[in-house]
């Protein structure tokens, strides 16, 4: 089928996805745009996604997301910081991997920092910003949150010696938010 492409408004295809049939963890069709290397029409899911992890701390709204698998990646959004909205964010290939790879049999991990303001830290001039830093592992399609201690020791841990590490200045480890089944992605 022949269609415009959501992203770059270029000429493009839209197919079924022969490795669908194989592992139903990625999407049903694919995405062959003339103009850009999306692959996917279904954007909205990273919209679902980020907003499952922010939940209710949007902080001053900047966040950025670790994920820890295969290979190593990170990507930054921004978020309302009233949360009354659902995140826009543009199109991230860490995204769609997250989302496509939550359903299959994969292990990895999501750590999400997102700088906060408040009475943690104070000062004459009032509350001063702190990133809160919280996580989750994906184990076989099921999402668990970590606990704050849970998320510190196991980000603070000498790489070489493995011993525990002081935290970092300014960090604030916090418990992760559920986040229930269905998946809205």
């Amino acid at each position: 089928m022949r269609l415009t492409c959501p992203y770059c408004h270029s000429n493009a295809t839209l197919a079924p996805n022969p490795a669908y049939e194989r592992r139903a963890a990625v999407p049903l069709y694919v995405l062959d745009c003339t103009g850009c290397s999306q692959t996917t029409v279904r954007h909205e899911n990273q919209e679902h996604l980020v907003a499952a992890l922010v939940g209710k701390r949007h902080g001053n709204g900047s966040h950025e997301l670790t994920v820890s698998a295969d290979a190593i990646g990170h990507t930054s959004f921004h978020t309302d910081p009233t949360g009354r909205t659902t995140p826009s964010i543009g199109y991230s290939e860490l995204l769609e991997y997250v989302t496509c790879r939550i359903s299959a049999a994969d292990t990895f991990s999501l750590m999400l920092h997102t700088v906060e303001m408040g009475t943690r830290y104070l000062s004459p001039e009032g509350g001063v910003p702190y990133q809160a830093v919280r996580g989750w592992v994906v184990t076989n399609g099921e999402i668990h949150a970590l606990s704050g201690q849970e998320v510190w020791e196991a980000s603070c841990r000498g790489s070489e010696s493995g011993l525990p590490l002081d935290p970092e200045a300014g960090i604030h480890y916090v418990d992760a938010d559920d986040i229930p089944r269905p998946y809205p992605w």
